[in-house]
């Protein structure tokens, strides 16, 4: 019998789990600094670590409850997933970043200052970060990203696209690509095919949900969240990367 082949969702559960050794060598450290990952076999990083922000809704004055607002952490979640299919790149997790900020003492309010982002990064490690925005005009929505050199400031890429808001994570799928090439090379070019899944708007809304819950500490109620998604859709990667992440986070505790 021939072995099964390694399809995209095995290939993006190998990138979030590399990732996660590699955020837990740092917490190893008591300090927010670089580690290497820790899988048994598992080479060296050589590139440089990266973290990705939610992106920033600049529609002119959006209102409660926008019906793009969750584009915000959903965006971001989306190109997470493509980046941690890139061989040796460590992403830092959004909840991680959350957990820095209350290291910190510092409010959500005090990421609109792109110099404290800029600072929070050089703190955890990662010498690229990755900025993002939208706004939305009809049934349309034009979204522009960028990567930040955490030591000189220096803007190393950016791209944008323009989409329906309808099918937006589908569409952006390209840009995700291209960011990736661009942070690692040619050995992202094969392996984003489980981000540019297509899921329903109302899925990822469900995801948001589930990422508001934890954002605000409660974290029991952002599990049950996210395990009440993956039983709807158990090939909804970006739900069991931060479910994973989650869990190994109570058990720290």
């Amino acid at each position: 019998m021939k072995p099964k082949q390694a399809g995209p969702i095995d290939s993006a559960r190998r990138g979030w789990l590399a990732s996660l050794s590699w955020l837990a060598g740092v917490a190893s450290l008591g300090s927010w600094g670089v580690a290497q990952p820790a899988l048994a076999g598992t080479a060296p990083s050589t590139l440089p670590a990266v973290v990705v922000w939610d992106f920033e809704n600049q529609t002119p004055g959006p209102l409660p409850g926008d019906r793009s607002e969750f584009l915000k952490r959903s965006l971001s979640e989306n190109l997470t997933v493509t980046l941690l299919q890139v061989p040796g790149l460590p992403v830092v997790e959004r909840q991680r970043l959350k957990d820095l900020l209350a290291e910190q003492k510092l409010a959500a309010g005090a990421l609109a200052d792109e110099d404290t982002r800029l600072r929070l990064g050089k703190i955890i490690g990662a010498q690229r970060m990755v900025f993002g925005g939208y706004f939305v005009l009809g049934e349309a929505v034009q979204v522009h990203v960028r990567v930040v050199d955490t030591a000189t400031s220096r803007v190393l890429f950016s791209d944008e696209a323009a989409t329906p808001l309808a099918g937006v994570m589908a569409e952006v799928a390209p840009m995700n690509q291209r960011l990736a090439r661009a942070l690692g090379g040619a050995a992202a070019a094969a392996g984003a095919a489980a981000g540019a899944r297509t899921h329903a708007p109302e899925t990822w809304q469900a995801y948001d949900r589930a990422l508001a819950l934890a954002d605000a500490g409660n974290f029991d109620g952002a599990v049950q969240a996210l395990q009440d998604l993956l039983a709807r859709d158990p090939r909804f990667v970006a739900a069991e990367r931060q479910l994973v992440v989650l869990l190994e986070r109570q058990s720290r505790r």
